[in-house]
């Protein structure tokens, strides 16, 4: 049975600026593991850079590939924005390339490989950074000089994270080691030298910079045009999520006209402001999801907050019904998985109500429904 009142999360409203100098006062984050669908081993966090500064050091995750999707702040403006972050990446963490971005991106980490810092070198209003991971978030791998001088490896799954300023002391995700309320833009690009100075010419890791294309759609006039499309292995080869930026403007009925459902994949479906740095403050919408288990049997679940709904394998989703849009709004459909997506939608067939796959790859045993579909396909 399908628990509506648990498919729809609101993000979390966390302070940053204790100790995150440099980032928004909030962000949107919710999830790092595969506790809200389970098996689904993905993460997804926002952070958003205010002012030219560093984020994290160089290290590895040894069972996930990490993402980052560089935009401007305002998203109703997404090819319009300025800004410039070097994004380091490589084989070793004493010589990796770095790559300057200056247009919106994605950029792939893939597990095992040395990456970071981010280095926000211009920064117009803010640097929105979208961190996604695919696969186990949990273990990631260090180096760092013992009291010898000696390099050494942590890795967190099974040791002590340690604090980057004090080697003695455990690591409390204070976020000092990111940004300094007294740092300057020029103690920042000194920080950056050595890593300029000593870095790799080779190119190996282009490939892992694509620049976010623009789709020009036929949703209707209520969704910006263009709009952003990541289609995975077909932007990026070995990459495997994909996802979309939709700038809504006003109310409007999203989706098929029919349920579908995913079959073996779940969906994310992210919804907030345009105005990153305050995506609380400009979300003024109401929003109704049908979802259900099947497709007779359907529920609204309606919100007015900044959130994600989550769509499980298998459930079934009905339109996105955009009920008030006093402000633009952000949507953006998000799948995580490596498997075949598909889609089933429900057909009348000689008076019986039968589930129909809309891929002719995935059809191995044809119901009367999917001959139905196969016959509309072939003769059109």
């Amino acid at each position: 049975m399908l628990e509506l009142e648990k498919r729809f999360y609101p993000f979390p409203k966390k302070n940053n600026k204790v100790n995150w100098y440099g980032y928004a006062p909030y962000r949107m984050e919710f999830f790092n593991d595969d506790s809200f669908v389970p098996g689904v081993k993905f993460g997804q966090g926002f952070i958003v850079g205010t002012r030219v500064g560093t984020m994290d050091i160089p290290h590895i995750h040894d069972g996930a590939h990490n993402f980052f999707v560089f935009t401007g702040a305002d998203l109703s403006r997404f090819f319009e924005a300025e800004f410039t972050v070097a994004f380091c990446i490589g084989d070793t963490a004493q010589s990796m390339e770095i790559y300057e971005i200056t247009k919106p991106s994605i950029v792939w980490a893939p597990a095992g490989v040395f990456h970071s810092p981010v280095y926000f070198k211009k920064v117009d209003r803010g640097i929105n950074t979208m961190l996604q991971y695919v696969g186990n978030t949990i273990g990631r791998v260090y180096p760092r000089e013992d009291s010898e001088g000696n390099e050494e490896w942590i890795y967190e799954k099974d040791k002590i994270r340690y604090c980057v300023k004090d080697p003695e002391s455990p690591c409390t995700f204070c976020g000092l080691c990111f940004t300094d309320p007294n740092q300057t833009e020029e103690d920042v690009r000194k920080y950056m030298e050595p890593f300029y100075r000593n870095a790799s010419k080779i190119g190996k890791y282009k490939h892992c910079i694509k620049e976010l294309r623009k789709d020009y759609h036929t949703l209707g006039d209520a969704v910006m045009n263009p709009r952003c499309v990541f289609k995975g292995p077909e932007d990026m080869p070995e990459t495997v999520q994909q996802f979309s930026f939709n700038i809504i403007t006003k109310p409007c009925e999203l989706g098929d006209d029919q349920p579908v459902s995913n079959g073996q994949i779940a969906e994310f479906l992210w919804f907030s402001g345009c105005d990153v740095i305050e995506p609380w403050e400009t979300f003024d919408a109401e929003i109704e999801v049908m979802l259900g288990d099947d497709p007779d049997d359907m529920k609204p679940v309606t919100f007015d907050k900044p959130g994600m709904i989550i769509v499980p394998p298998g459930t079934w989703r009905g339109k996105i019904t955009v009920k008030r849009a006093d402000k633009p709004i952000c949507f953006i459909p998000f799948y995580p998985h490596d498997k075949k997506r598909y889609r089933l939608t429900q057909e009348v067939v000689n008076g019986k109500k039968l589930l129909v796959y809309n891929d002719e790859t995935t059809i191995t045993d044809p119901t009367p429904g999917d001959e139905l579909f196969l016959q509309m396909k072939r003769n059109p």
